[in-house]
This record gives structure tokens, C-alpha cells and sequence, in this order.
């Protein structure tokens, strides 16, 4: 199937849609494996945690700069993910405010919002707040909106925006067009297609203009 319900939620009732930036949006996922071995890190080491670390200031800023090269080789490369635009456009047409949380570096992002020709208001990197899992980025946002979490969707495609759904209180669907993962349980909506997703939540909105 396209799209797994975990648990259902009123579409209807959502004011507000944060999205993840790699891999959600954008086809344009570092090659983190890849970067693991070259930081000589086991695999599934969470990256930024590794970076934080260090605490020697020379192997701190060697990593860093290693770290940077890869994000900015994988946003340069960067292309829409298929249907993400039309899922944009549909949100637009909601009238429903839409934002980035993304924990890449600013340089990054731009790069890749530029390759797709997207320009959304709120944009927050991992220089505006503390790094996903935590929720202080979608709880920025939420006070930016004054909207409440619980009307907010978080939409990515890895464990972390799962958990920073979960930790701010917000609904949330997982892009998994490939491998589900065994942590797909805890998104509300898992999604193969993001065409599907899109004639999901039509079903549950009566006045698409």
C-alpha cells in the first residue's frame, strides 16, 4: 500500500505544516554512511551528536569542515522528490502555513531551496535551534504562527522527525518510498507516495478551491 494509517487524524483540523528538507522535500541526502567512515563512527552514530562531542578544538573543526563538505557536495546535487511540489502547492491552496526545520546548515538549505525554486517564509536550521530530536525548532514555529502543536503536521522522512513530532506534541507522516523502517510505527501516516497522501487528505477537506 501507499500510505499505512497508524492512527488516524482529523486532516481538516491541521492550521499549520513544518517539513524536514533532505529526503522529505529535496533528493538530496548527504551520503551519511559514507561520512560515517570517514569520521570513523560506527554506522547509525547520530552525526551532529558525534560533532558536539569533541571536545579538541583542532579534530572539532577538522570534523566540522568534513561535515559541511558533505552537505553542501549533497545540496548542490539537490531535486525535487516526486509529487513533494504538488503536496506544497496543496497546502498552498489551504491556505495552511508551511515551514522548514531542517538540521542542516544554512548555506546548505539555501543551496537546496534554490535548486527547487521554493521560497517558504520560515526557514530553520540547526543554527536557529537546538538539533531534531529536540522540539525547540517546531516549538519556535508554533509560537511564530500562535498555533498549537496539536494542529501542526511534521512531515520528514528519518527517525528524528519522528521523535521531534512526538517530543513538541505535533501529528505526524513519514516519506518511506522505499524500506519501511521498524520505527515507522510511530508516525500517524506512513507514506510511500506522496500522490496518495495528497488524495488521502483530500478525502477529508470539502472546500479545496
Amino acid at each position: 500500500m501507499s500510505i499505512t494509517i497508524n492512527s488516524h487524524f482529523d486532516f481538516s483540523r491541521i492550521q499549520g505544516v513544518i517539513f524536514d528538507l533532505d529526503g522529505t522535500l529535496a533528493d538530496s541526502n548527504p551520503d551519511f554512511e559514507g561520512l560515517r567512515q570517514e569520521l570513523g563512527i560506527k554506522s547509525g552514530t547520530d552525526i551532529l551528536a558525534h560533532l558536539e562531542s569533541i571536545t579538541d578544538t583542532e579534530q572539532a573543526a577538522k570534523t566540522k569542515e568534513i561535515v559541511e563538505r558533505y552537505e553542501l557536495e549533497s545540496s548542490n546535487r539537490a531535486t525535487w522528490i516526486a509529487g513533494a511540489e504538488q503536496l506544497i502547492e496543496l497546502f498552498t491552496r489551504l491556505q495552511l502555513q508551511q515551514a522548514i526545520l531542517t538540521r542542516n546548515i544554512p548555506k546548505a538549505a539555501a543551496i537546496t531551496l534554490a535548486n527547487l525554486g521554493l521560497d517558504l517564509d520560515l526557514v530553520l536550521t540547526r543554527f536557529d535551534a537546538k538539533a531534531k530530536p529536540h522540539p525547540e525548532g517546531v516549538e519556535l514555529i508554533c509560537q511564530k504562527w500562535q498555533l498549537e502543536p496539536a494542529n501542526i503536521l511534521f512531515i520528514g522522512d528519518y527517525l528524528y522527525d519522528l521523535q521531534t513530532a512526538t517530543n513538541a506534541g505535533t501529528k505526524s507522516v513519514l516519506y518511506s518510498p522505499e524500506l519501511i523502517p521498524d520505527y515507522a510505527s510511530q508516525a500517524d501516516i506512513v507514506c510511500r507516495c506522496y500522490i496518495s497522501l495528497i488524495e488521502h487528505f483530500k478525502t477529508q477537506i470539502s472546500d479545496l478551491t
